[in-house]
C-alpha cells in the first residue's frame, strides 16, 4: 500500500481544526470496539505518522470513517496542496502542541513515592523475619512483591520512581538468590541474582549492586565455584558503602579463599567492623554483626588446621544488643565446633556440639546446613572410627537428618519454582 505522507496528514488535521491529542481521540471513536493504543501512545504515533507517513492500512481505514465533510488523506494527497507556511504561527503551534502533551506524558505515573516505599519496607520486614522463619513462606511474600515491582515497571512513571523501583526490584532478586540457594535451587538462585545485579546496575546504586554481588557469591561458593565465588565477593566489597553487608562480603571471601588469602580476607573482615559507619541497604539476611562474624572466623581457623582457635571463636560468638542472628548462623558456628572436635579426635565432642543443629525441625535444614554436615560422614565411618559404634551412630543421625531436610526443602518450594539436584 503506497504511504500517505505526513506533510498531507499534518494538513487534513489541521483542516477539521484538530489538535494531534484530539486527532487521537477521534481514531479513538472511529475504531468503536476494535483494540486501540491508549491515548498517550496512540499520540505518540500521530506524531510519529506526521513525520515519516503512514503505511498502515488499519489506520488510514479508520482516517477514511473521519473523512465525512473533507477530503480523505489519501484522496486530499491527489489534489492540488495548499502552499506551505514554513514559519507561520500553525508550525509554532504544532511544536508547543507537541512539547506541552510531551511533557503532560512525563509528568503522568502509575506509581507514587508511598507505594514504592510500602513495597520497598516490605522486602525489609522479609529480609529481617528471615533470620527466625523457615524460608519457603518468606520466598511466596518476597516473590509477591517482585512481581508487583515489575509490574510497576513494565508501565510508565517518574524517573525517580523507575530508579526507585529498580532497586528495591533487586533487593528482592538479592533476597531470593539467597533464599533459593539456602533451598539447594542453585539455578534459580543465580537466575534472580543475575537480575538483581542488573536492576542495581541500571540503577546506579552501589547498595543493590553489593547485595546482588553478595548472593551471586553464595551462590558461586555453593555451586562448587570458589574462585569466581571469591572474585563476585571481592567486587561486592568494594562498591558496598562501610555498612555490616560489606562485612559478610569479605567473611564470604574468606569462606571462598585457600588458607593464605582466607586470613587476609578475614582481617579485612574485622577491619570492615571497625569501619561501619551506615546502615544496612537490606538489613537482617544480609547483615554481619559479632556472631556472624565469628562464625566465618572459626570456618577459617579450620582451613588451617587450627581447631583449637577455631573453638574458642565458636565459644567467643555472643550477640550484642539488638544484633539478630539467624538460626542457620548459629547452626553454621555448632557445626563448625563440631568439626573442630573431630579434627581432636573428640568424637563425643562432635555429638554435644552438632545435638542443637540435629534438632532443627525439617522446615529450618537450610541446604547450607545439610551440605556442610554431610561432609562430616566420610570421617566418621572410615578411617580410625571405622569401629566406632557412638561415631557411627552420629554418622546415621546425619544422613536420616540431610533426607528429611531434602524432602522438606521441596515442600517449602513455591509452585512452579525450579526444581534441582
Amino acid at each position: 500500500m503506497p504511504e500517505i505522507s505526513g506533510e498531507t496528514l499534518r494538513a487534513w488535521r489541521r483542516s477539521r481544526g484538530w489538535d494531534v491529542p484530539e486527532m487521537a481521540r477521534q481514531l479513538r471513536k472511529a475504531a468503536g470496539n476494535d483494540p486501540v493504543p491508549a491515548h498517550d501512545a496512540l499520540v505518540r504515533m500521530i506524531y510519529r505518522w506526521e513525520r515519516l507517513g503512514l503505511k498502515t492500512e488499519r489506520y488510514e481505514l479508520l482516517y477514511l470513517k473521519l473523512g465525512t465533510g473533507t477530503p480523505h488523506p489519501r484522496r486530499a494527497a491527489t489534489q492540488p496542496e495548499a502552499p506551505a507556511v514554513a514559519d507561520g504561527p500553525g508550525v509554532l503551534d504544532e511544536l508547543v502542541g507537541h512539547a506541552v502533551e510531551f511533557g503532560r506524558w512525563a509528568e503522568t505515573t502509575n506509581v507514587g513515592s508511598g507505594t514504592v516505599d510500602l513495597l520497598d519496607d516490605a522486602i525489609h520486614r522479609i529480609a529481617r523475619e528471615y533470620l527466625t522463619t523457615p524460608p519457603g513462606p518468606l520466598l511466596r511474600r518476597a516473590g509477591d512483591v517482585a512481581s508487583r515491582v515489575f509490574e510497576l515497571l513494565q508501565e510508565h512513571q517518574r524517573l525517580r520512581h523507575t530508579r526507585d523501583l529498580y532497586v528495591t526490584g533487586a533487593k528482592c532478586c538479592a533476597f531470593l538468590a539467597w533464599a533459593a540457594g539456602d533451598l539447594g535451587q542453585l539455578a534459580a538462585a543465580a537466575a534472580h541474582g543475575r537480575t538483581a545485579l542488573i536492576l542495581a546496575e541500571e540503577a546506579g546504586h552501589p547498595g543493590a549492586e553489593a547485595l546482588a554481588l553478595c548472593a551471586l557469591s553464595k551462590t558461586s561458593y555453593w555451586d562448587g565455584h570458589a574462585g569466581r565465588a571469591a572474585a563476585l565477593a571481592r567486587r561486592g566489597y568494594e562498591v558496598c558503602p562501610p555498612n555490616t553487608t560489606r562485612i559478610l562480603l569479605a567473611c564470604q571471601e574468606a569462606d571462598a579463599e585457600s588458607a593464605p588469602g582466607a586470613r587476609v580476607a578475614i582481617d579485612r573482615a574485622r577491619q570492615a567492623r571497625e569501619d561501619t559507619a551506615v546502615d544496612d541497604d537490606l538489613a537482617g539476611i544480609f547483615s554481619c554483626g559479632d556472631v556472624r562474624l565469628a562464625n566465618y572466623a572459626a570456618s577459617t581457623y579450620l582451613k588451617t588446621e587450627d581447631p583449637d582457635s577455631a573453638l574458642r571463636a565458636a565459644d567467643a560468638a555472643r550477640a550484642r544488643p539488638g544484633e539478630g542472628v539467624g538460626y542457620g548462623t548459629w547452626g553454621q558456628i555448632h557445626i563448625s565446633a563440631g568439626i573442630a572436635y573431630l579434627m581432636r579426635d573428640e568424637p563425643d565432642g562432635t555429638a554435644d556440639r552438632l545435638e542443637p543443629v540435629l534438632a532443627l525441625p525439617p522446615g529450618r535444614r537450610l541446604a547450607t546446613l545439610t551440605g556442610r554436615l554431610s561432609t562430616l560422614t566420610p570421617a566418621l565411618t572410615g578411617g580410625r572410627y571405622r569401629s566406632d559404634p557412638g561415631a557411627r551412630a552420629l554418622a546415621g543421625q546425619i544422613s536420616a537428618y540431610c533426607d528429611e531436610a531434602a524432602g522438606a526443602m521441596r515442600l517449602a518450594l513455591p509452585a512452579g519454582e525450579e526444581r534441582t539436584g
